[in-house]
């Protein structure tokens, strides 16, 4: 896992800046990750549904034969006559990778937990996967601005690819050990009926799905901007802005594990509520402060937020959702929040283009600080059911 999204980490945080650097207006590029928004709609919940029948490891294994398509698409797309074309069809490809392998990981560190531990187990899980985060985008920058972006591309490439490798020969050797048991392979329309049921029955489920799809508007409206932010109006060079990517990764790794400890002890409704207000804070001081080391301390309070929310929400899910139907829960829940997001990424864009640059980013510390109320009210985990744990 830390291999194969190595490379997507050195290459991801400076996409918008290369597409610039092709020739691209602002709005364009919004309206290029809208669009692309729409693989995960498709895809999401038929790879989590695939999760659970096939069992976690043989799922990661497919879904990496479709990255590793994909990343043949992102290094040839430069050189095309329509590369906005090409990097779209390595998106389609991309989508069905992670609508395969990221429920499938998140229901596999659950099935390895018990009720009264899964936000520590998560915590630590995700912070071992941080090195993602810490080394991916500073070493992207150093090569994007000291080589070139196109090297970028193949580096990241060849990293995705070797990861494949390793995870085809893992589900050769273990895949069956893991596979679902006959008993957990429900049906596609039945899983889909049981997991709506619960989404439009206005308990926990419902009001994760109603604030992560705020969340997730708030971060689309100027997530895939901010690299592009950085450039245009902070002047930072791309080494600079990959560093403020690693700093963010390392207050995401340090708040994880006590961040989980505090969720298991008190309740996920807790570090999720401080969440909140944290990306509040690091917006402001990205719409309002200039300089480096200003926008090294909102990267390390955003990071921070980033380690209140991973263990405490996917704990929180894996509660509410029977174990039958994790993966599917899982990729339900992204499908069900890019629906709420699809449009945000363009309106990002025309409000930069239209307005000023820094308003999309305001707009969504606005959204997330709002979210502080319904988590705080609803964000209650019910009584653990009994499970055994899996070793």
């Amino acid at each position: 896992m830390i291999l194969a999204n190595l490379g997507g980490s050195m290459y991801y945080p400076f996409f918008a800046i290369f597409l610039k650097q092709l020739g691209f207006p602002v709005d364009t590029i919004g309206l290029y990750f809208t669009i692309a928004a729409i693989f995960p709609l498709v895809f999401q919940i038929l790879g989590g549904w695939i999760s659970d029948r096939i069992g976690r490891v043989r799922s990661i294994a497919l879904g990496s034969l479709a990255g590793a398509v994909s990343w043949i698409g992102i290094v040839l797309a430069p050189s095309m006559a329509a590369p906005l074309a090409w990097f779209l069809v390595s998106d389609a490809f991309g989508s069905i990778t992670r609508s395969l392998v990221g429920p499938s990981f998140d229901a596999f560190t659950a099935e390895q937990s018990t009720a009264e531990n899964r936000a520590r187990v998560f915590a630590v899980v995700q912070s071992l996967f941080m090195v993602v985060g810490i080394a991916g985008p500073p070493l992207g920058g150093f090569i994007a601005e000291r080589l070139s972006f196109r090297t970028l591309l193949l580096v990241s490439a060849c990293l995705y690819w070797c990861a494949t490798a390793i995870r085809v020969a893992v589900a050769r050797k273990v895949g069956a050990a893991h596979g679902a048991p006959a008993e957990k392979r429900a049906g596609l329309k039945a899983s889909i009926l049981h997991l709506g049921g619960l989404a439009l029955a206005g308990g926990v489920f419902t009001w994760i799905l109603l604030v992560d799809g705020a969340l997730d508007i708030s971060g689309k409206l100027s997530g895939d901007l901010l690299p592009l932010y950085l450039k245009e109006v902070g002047l930072l060079t791309e080494s600079r802005i990959g560093l403020l990517q690693g700093v963010s990764g390392i207050f995401t790794a340090a708040a994880m594990v006590p961040m989980g400890a505090i969720a298991d002890r008190w309740g996920e409704r807790y570090p999720v509520a401080l969440g909140c207000l944290l990306v509040g804070a690091a917006i402001a001081l990205f719409a309002f402060g200039r300089g480096f080391w200003t926008f090294a301390a909102a990267f390390a309070v955003f990071g921070f937020s980033g380690g209140c929310f991973g263990p405490a929400m996917q704990s929180l899910v894996s509660k509410v959702v029977p174990e039958r139907l994790r993966g599917m829960a899982y990729g339900f829940l992204s499908t069900s929040l890019g629906i709420f997001s699809f449009f945000a990424p363009a309106v990002g864009g025309l409000l930069w283009k239209r307005w000023f640059p820094s308003l999309p980013f305001l707009i969504s510390g606005a959204i997330v600080v709002c979210a502080v109320i319904p988590v705080w009210v609803k964000y209650r985990a019910p009584s653990p059911v009994s499970e055994p744990a899996v070793h």
